[in-house]
């Protein structure tokens, strides 16, 4: 497999997947690096800013996590 040559941040994921970059967030907080999820830094200072980053691999299970999401949702109702 060859590496990802660039990657869409959290708020392209939400404007993808039609959900609210809220849920993004808290959907990669459940991923990992391994799972396609980065954070990408501004520099290397105490406060820099972090964006939360996906390959396409990384949308593609952001989209499994939310589909399962869904699916544990219809179940409890």
């Amino acid at each position: 497999m060859s590496a990802p040559s660039m990657v869409f941040t959290a708020r392209y994921a939400a404007s993808w997947l039609g959900v609210d970059i809220d849920v993004v967030e808290v959907l990669a907080q459940e991923m990992s690096p391994e799972d396609g999820c980065l954070n990408v830094i501004e520099s290397l200072d105490d406060d820099a800013v972090s964006t939360t980053a996906f390959t396409r691999r990384g949308l593609d299970h952001l989209d499994e996590l939310l589909d399962q999401r869904r699916s544990d949702f219809i179940q409890e109702s």
